[in-house]
């Protein structure tokens, strides 16, 4: 499966019981990665390319206990990738 339509009409295909399962085991899971703070490995997503992947790490991010980041803190990180793309 590879679109968000896709794993839709896949998880309407399901019996309650299986529904129950999967939504008792995606919480289960989300608390898990944000209880553990074990960290990931490195991603090769491109942020150019839409893909399911990127959308998934974009929920995830969405979605997390983890507290976003300023304007102001946002500004300089974006002002420093500029910087970096630049000297390339």
């Amino acid at each position: 499966m590879s679109t968000v339509a896709e794993i839709k009409a896949a998880i309407e295909t399901l019996s309650a019981d299986e529904r129950a399962n999967l939504e008792r085991w995606l919480q289960d899971s989300s608390r898990t990665d944000a209880d553990t703070n074990i960290p990931e490995e490195p991603s090769t997503l491109d942020p150019e390319e839409d893909t399911p992947e990127l959308e998934a790490a974009l929920l995830k991010g969405i979605n997390s206990p983890l507290k976003p980041y300023s304007p102001a803190e946002m500004q300089a990180i974006c002002d420093q990738i500029v910087r970096e793309h630049r000297r390339k």
